[in-house]
């Protein structure tokens, strides 16, 4: 049996909702509230509250746009579901514009690298940092395209040929007992795996340099000419996630005067493209599970919720608040590796969703507006979605305005999502300026999370106060 954490239900107090709207008409600088002023004594202002049951389910993500600063790459079973996650990674490499990032040809011992290396510096993981993983690295065929969007599932053999041999293949584990404790403990040190490449792999980037120095003038034309990038895959291991913020291809060589090593560094940054692939699986039981309905991420499940728009706009009172509280069960089982729960969620008309993210848009609290858990309550409070409501039922209105003889049976056939939103974790992009912090934007959420929700009548009430002369 699930356990529910305590919650609260705040009392309707008509007094106190009367004044609430009677203050905020005075305080509107717009026109609308002149009718209560001129309104004769015998008219009265009827405030009413109202409860009506949404309902949801749980549906697949299937992918989500990937759009993220931070690479995830590794494996884990989650023991709460016993779904499987894996991550693996394409990246390209950037050459910073001035073709500047080799040392002066000449000054260059020979065209052989003495160290060909990639490293993925993390500053933070999921899971047993003692867990042995592995993986492996392929070199891209095809290009990365500019411009194009890429969603969780794209497939890497689109980009290249995995039936053949890596080019490297490394075992690690996120502490790394090479080091010493004192070094492992210092603050200064960027953790990172070191994946040894083959050296001929740097020596054929340094004879591309001497011959053809134009190709290192800036990231397009080095990945076109001399590295379109690798890919990434977990091949072994389970447990362990590890949460990227930089990628290096690094080459090393001797300089001619000075007996010396230099290295030169190539960085997966924001500046070219890093496309995560997600592998979820596991997850139909859940989807199947009529007791619950499930947030998991990244890329994995998402809440349906179909509101009862017709129920409560079929009245000719105003709506002034609708509020809906989704509660959180708590887990069955502990351990040291718990799932994150999603800290925000994006409530968003399902016919809006794909183009929400693609385009990069912020909420504008008519199609989408968001919230965060509150973990005293175990709940998720979206205090205000009557303007959602309205935009369901203008669109179902204008429709049928502009179709007579049509019927909303028809409406509902050509629309069967009009009525229905998603509850979409998400993480929010902020600046902060005069101790005032703006939203500048949201990305699907692909830390690892999940959260289980009631979907019993009782716990999808949505609260409407409604105001209407009388």
């Amino acid at each position: 049996m699930k356990q529910l954490s305590r919650f609260r239900s705040l009392p309707a107090c008509l007094s106190f909702v009367v004044l609430l709207i009677l203050s905020l008409a005075a305080c509107d600088d717009n026109t609308g509230s002149i009718g209560i002023s001129i309104t004769p004594g015998t008219d009265s202002l009827a405030v009413n509250t109202h409860i009506f049951n949404a309902t949801s389910r749980s549906i697949m993500a299937d992918s989500v746009l990937g759009r993220t600063s931070t690479v995830y790459f590794g494996r884990y079973t989650d023991p709460e579901t016993n779904t499987v996650l894996e991550s693996n990674f394409m990246t390209q490499f950037n050459c910073p514009e001035g073709g500047d990032v080799f040392p002066p040809a000449d000054s260059i011992r020979g065209d052989s690298a003495v160290r060909t290396e990639i490293r993925l510096f993390y500053t933070d993981w999921f899971g047993d940092d003692a867990n042995a993983m592995q993986l492996e690295v392929f070199l891209l065929d095809n290009p990365l395209l500019e411009g194009q969007p890429y969603y969780t599932n794209v497939d890497p053999s689109d980009y290249c040929d995995t039936s053949k041999e890596p080019i490297a293949v490394k075992t690690y584990t996120v502490k790394d007992y090479a080091l010493d404790d004192d070094v492992l403990e210092d603050e200064d040190h960027y953790h990172n795996v070191c994946i040894s490449l083959p050296n001929e792999f740097g020596t054929n980037i340094i004879k591309a340099y001497r011959q053809h120095p134009e190709y290192f003038e800036g990231a397009s034309s080095f990945i076109e000419n001399v590295c379109q990038g690798v890919y990434v895959r977990c091949t072994q291991g389970d447990g362990t996630v590890l949460y990227i913020s930089q990628i290096g291809l690094h080459v090393t060589f001797e300089m001619l005067r000075t007996d010396s090593t230099f290295t030169t560094q190539f960085m997966g940054s924001q500046e070219v493209l890093q496309v995560n692939s997600f592998s979820n699986k596991g997850l139909q039981p859940l989807v199947d599970d009529n007791e619950c309905t499930w947030l998991k991420t990244p890329a994995g499940i998402f809440t349906e919720v179909t509101l009862p728009v017709e129920e409560i706009t079929a009245g000719d009172d105003t709506i002034n608040s609708a509020k809906i509280v989704f509660t959180r069960y708590n887990r069955t089982i502990s351990g040291d590796y718990q799932t994150g729960v999603p800290q925000t969620l994006l409530m968003i008309r399902k016919s809006k969703m794909k183009e929400f993210f693609a385009n990069n848009e912020l909420t504008d609290n008519e199609t989408s507006v968001y919230t965060s858990f509150n973990s005293t309550y175990n709940t998720y409070t979206f205090s205000n979605i009557a303007n959602i409501i309205r935009s369901c039922k203008n669109d179902c209105n204008e429709w049928l305005e502009a179709h007579p003889g049509s019927s909303m049976e028809d409406y509902e056939k050509l629309f069967p999502d009009w009525n229905r939103v998603l509850l979409v974790p998400v993480s929010l992009l902020t600046t902060t300026s005069n101790s005032v912090t703006t939203t500048v934007g949201i990305r699907h959420d692909l830390s690892i999370g999940s959260a289980c929700l009631a979907n019993d009548p009782k716990h999808l009430e949505i609260k409407v106060i409604t105001s209407a002369f009388r």
